[in-house]
């Protein structure tokens, strides 16, 4: 192979990935501000930045934590866990004390508070033990009539009455106005649904952003129909009416569905469809989701996992990122997928095995096995490192007509502490696989993927380092690789500069 290269050479500026992952697309078809890989780093409007770490909350539960409820009214915040046949008060940090509530079938608990003129209450169901609820200073169980407490799965607040699932049914049952007892009338649904099955879950959705004749009550199957209707009281047909049905996709789980500003958020199996655009493109236009730069990962999710426990999902404004809850295993280990709330790019958190997640005064916390931790927290995953990696998109520097020689590369990296990075670089959709371990000495040559920046004199401020570095390699295209593994500082990825000399023929 005869190739000529221009004598001089060329020298350009990528972003860090801040435009997310992307499991989407082609790997020669991504754009330049997009992540093939992208672990346990966050994409934000004009860096990358590994997450933060989480800490030890509370710890000593008999099992994994499969529900944190978190009760606000007032003054009175009180964080709750269910672990094993128990609940316990898991508000304030430390070993765990006595069980508040004992002798239950599961820890799998739907909840939602209410205020009513009484006070606030903190509502809880699990299909299985009588529905309870804590009131800021007692938990005690409701005297209802109509169904069966113990077949009550799922709680929603709406027009100021609880509204309930009701195990392997079509009915929904709903309590009087501002009541937390007594009879809880019925409402079959099972002649508006051509499939079956029965109803999984239900939300609230409004169209104007706020309270008023556009707010709605949505009732999804676990077959994927829909039913909405408006109004106030379901006995008064007056007062009660139908919007519509809608085929979508098939919900996964109980806690299938968020509020997202005036949007309802469902988890489906394929992917996390909004409902103002799901009901006007159907089931058939899986591009809707919010989810769909991620699809490929999702799809994997919900074929692989998705019978499994623990998906949910959950906004952290403070973090200024929602939070998608994802099994990986049949064994209790969970990633999640976050999206940045302004800018709609994608990252993959991993080692935080999760089963639920909660906030509390706007503070992260989640449920792990026998543990429950705070998240978003500190530098370290409770005193173990943060391991993260990044793959950018290949990009065809100077165009997709000719081959190129690169000779240099200089990512533009920040911390406040030592800067331990390794760095590789791949050609023509390679992915290197050269392990890292984090080292003070670096080197150099055509392959390299070790370089620490000694960085110790920034006292605590996050500054930038710029250090170039050498390669020899020729391709059309080139992808950069970040890995670190950190449990002492802050780690932020903010652009790579390239040299190449571009090849003039054959």
């Amino acid at each position: 192979m005869n190739m000529m290269f221009q004598p001089t050479g060329q020298g350009t500026s990528i972003p860090a990935p801040i435009g997310g992952l992307n499991t989407r697309d082609a790997v020669d078809m991504m754009a330049e501000k997009d992540a093939i890989r992208l672990d346990n780093f966050f994409p934000g409007s004009t860096d990358v930045a590994v997450r933060n770490g989480y800490t030890s909350h509370v710890t000593g539960l008999p099992s994994s934590v499969q529900s944190l409820m978190a009760y606000s009214s007032g003054a009175t915040n009180k964080l709750f866990a269910a672990s094993g046949a128990n609940i316990y008060d898991v508000t304030s940090a430390g070993s765990v004390g006595g069980a508040v509530v004992t002798s239950l079938s599961n820890a799998q608990f739907q909840h939602v508070n209410f205020t009513i003129s009484g006070g606030g209450y903190l509502f809880i169901v699990n299909g299985a033990d009588a529905p309870r609820h804590y009131n800021g200073s007692a938990w005690a169980t409701p005297t209802l009539s109509g169904v069966t407490g113990t077949t009550l799965n799922n709680v929603t607040v709406f027009k100021e009455r609880l509204f309930f699932c009701i195990n392997n049914s079509l009915s929904f049952g709903y309590l009087p106005i501002n009541s937390i007892a007594g009879t809880v009338a019925t409402f079959n649904l099972g002649s508006i649904f051509n499939m079956g099955g029965y109803i999984q879950a239900i939300g609230t959705w409004t169209r104007d952003g706020g309270s008023g004749p556009d707010d709605y009550i949505v009732f999804v199957t676990n077959h994927g129909e829909a039913a909405i209707y408006t109004g106030s009281d379901p006995s008064d047909a007056t007062k009660w009416s139908i919007v519509g049905t809608f085929k979508l996709a098939r919900p996964i789980g109980k806690r299938c569905l968020i509020n997202v500003n005036s949007d309802l958020v469902l988890i489906t199996e394929q992917g996390f469809m909004p409902l103002s655009q799901t009901l006007v493109t159907g089931e058939n236009a899986p591009a809707v989701a919010i989810s769909d730069k991620i699809s490929g990962s999702i799809a994997t999710a919900v074929n692989n996992f998705g019978d499994q426990f623990g998906w949910e999902a959950i906004l952290y404004p403070k973090g200024q990122y929602g939070l998608f809850n994802v099994p990986d295993s049949t064994a209790g280990s969970f990633v999640q997928y976050v999206v940045n709330l302004t800018t709609g790019a994608w990252g993959k958190f991993t080692g935080q095995n999760s089963y639920c997640w909660a906030t509390l005064n706007g503070v992260l916390y989640f449920g792990g096995d026998t543990k429950i931790f705070q998240g978003d927290n500190g530098t370290s995953d409770d005193n173990e490192n943060i391991e993260a990696s990044a793959k950018t998109a290949f990009v065809y520097f100077g165009g997709r007509g000719s081959p190129k020689r690169f000779t240099a590369i200089r990512p533009v990296m920040g911390s406040d502490a030592d800067l331990p990075v390794g760095i590789g670089f791949d050609v023509d959709f390679t992915d290197g696989t050269s392990s890292y371990t984090p080292s003070a000495a670096s080197t150099t040559g055509a392959e390299w993927d070790t370089a620490t920046w000694d960085v110790s004199s920034w006292a605590g401020t996050i500054s930038t380092s710029q250090s170039w570095r050498s390669v020899s390699d020729i391709g059309w295209c080139a992808s950069i690789r970040i890995r670190t593994s950190t449990k002492l500082q802050q780690v932020k990825w903010h652009s790579t500069d390239i040299m190449f000399e571009i090849g003039r023929g054959l």
